[in-house]
């Protein structure tokens, strides 16, 4: 398994990869397959080449990426927001989320932020238990975070500190 920054370059297989994971896991994703569809394809070079998003690649296809965000105001600086975050169900327990996660911690790091966030489905235990094996600890619930087709579902709020 490779990992690498994404660029410009990796829009079109990275488009195809965000539609599988909203159509695969719509609860994991706060847009629509519809408006993930609709991304023009010089709006995903743009959010690409922002260098937020990490890949996992097996061979030269991309099978995994990993987003981090960080807060522009001085304030909140120091919070890293984790997603999105998918890995192709034929590549899952193979070490591609953890490598994609380990590379997430370190660019943080980097940054000097002090904790890493994130809102994980109430309903994902497979994913709550990765986090927390990643030393995540759930804060709080956020209740009808989305809301798919009329039915509403609550989010975990999770949250990794870095400097203990």
């Amino acid at each position: 398994m490779k990992l690498r920054t994404l660029t410009s370059a990796d829009a079109e297989e990275f488009h195809a990869l965000h539609i599988e994971g909203v159509e695969t896991y719509p609860t994991a994703f706060l847009r629509s397959v519809t408006e993930v569809r609709a991304t023009s394809p010089e709006r995903t070079a743009h959010v690409l080449d922002s260098g937020k998003m990490t890949g996992a690649f097996s061979e030269d296809a991309l099978v995994g990426f990993a987003g981090l965000g960080r807060n522009d105001f001085a304030s909140a600086r120091h919070r890293a927001q984790v997603g999105p975050f998918y890995v192709n169900p034929t590549f899952q327990g193979q070490g591609a989320a953890q490598a994609l996660m380990d590379a997430l911690v370190t660019r943080a790091l980097g940054l000097g932020c002090l904790q890493m966030e994130l809102y994980v489905w109430s309903g994902n235990p497979r994913a709550q238990r990765f986090y927390t094996r990643n030393g995540f600890e759930q804060v709080g619930v956020v209740p009808r975070s989305v809301i798919i087709d009329g039915v509403p579902y609550d989010d975990l709020f999770m949250v990794r500190l870095l400097d203990r």
